[in-house]
């Protein structure tokens, strides 16, 4: 029996003999995390001509997907990062469209997920991370820290708060990446461990496996809008961090 686990498996996508050095000699072209990766900047690159070319006739299907959903992102920013910082919105742009796209084709059947890995998720939330601690720095310098001891607090418990505020600050590093990571990863768990018990019910010609398989639908439909909220969650969420560094509230 095949781990529902080996799905998330970074492998190799292909090799190539090289004769001339030696029969066990190859080299190595890449993995499945990388292809996955290539096709999402490739579709990111296709994009590209809807934004450039502005005459009428372009008003296709296609570009009125686009400028929606330029549209829709624009709209979640400026409520929540009303004031300032409309420089960041292309890094906004290219987060949720980098994360909507991974969630997607990881849907493909024999496909990579790249959001399952957790170094992926873990990065961009550093990223996430970082930028609010620049901002707030570079907005308030040391007043910063106010963001730490709320007002009102008694001076007998401000230590404790502190402590307690400074923690929870951080854990932000690792939750936005792990509620990512986890939600990806145990979804695509379960359609691997129902595919596979429907599968073994298929093989004994069993009438039974249209239960899982109708489950296996309605999963799928499931995760279909659980990987636009994820990648909506995660956005949003680092529009709200980058609004607090810079507003304190």
């Amino acid at each position: 029996m095949f781990s529902p686990l080996e799905q998330f498996l970074v492998l190799p996508a292909g090799t190539l003999v090289l004769p001339w050095v030696g029969p066990n000699e190859w080299l190595f072209l890449g993995s499945n995390f990388l292809v996955q990766l290539g096709l999402i900047f490739s579709v990111l690159l296709l994009m590209v001509p809807f934004f450039l070319r502005r005459d009428i006739a372009l008003y296709t299907t296609g570009r009125l997907l686009v400028l929606s959903f330029v549209n829709f992102l624009s709209g979640l920013f400026i409520e929540n990062f009303p004031r300032k910082g409309f420089q960041f919105f292309p890094y906004i742009f290219f987060l949720m469209f980098f994360l909507l796209s991974a969630n997607m084709f990881g849907m493909i059947p024999w496909s990579f997920a790249l959001t399952s890995q957790l170094a992926v998720t873990f990065m961009l939330s550093f990223v996430t991370f970082a930028v609010a601690v620049v901002l707030g720095f570079q907005t308030h310098g040391w007043f910063f820290f106010s963001l730490f001891l709320p007002q009102g607090v008694p001076f007998i418990l401000t230590p404790f708060i502190i402590v307690v505020e400074v923690i929870s600050y951080f854990a932000r590093l690792f939750s936005l990446a792990i509620r990512l990571f986890a939600n990806i990863m145990s979804g695509h768990t379960l359609m691997k461990i129902l595919a596979a018990f429907c599968w073994v019910l298929c093989l004994n010609v069993s009438l039974l496996a249209l239960l899982p398989f109708s489950i296996i639908v309605l999963v799928t439909g499931l995760e279909l809008v659980i990987a636009f909220l994820q990648a909506y969650v995660f956005v949003t969420l680092t529009v709200i961090y980058w609004n607090e560094a810079v507003f304190l509230h």
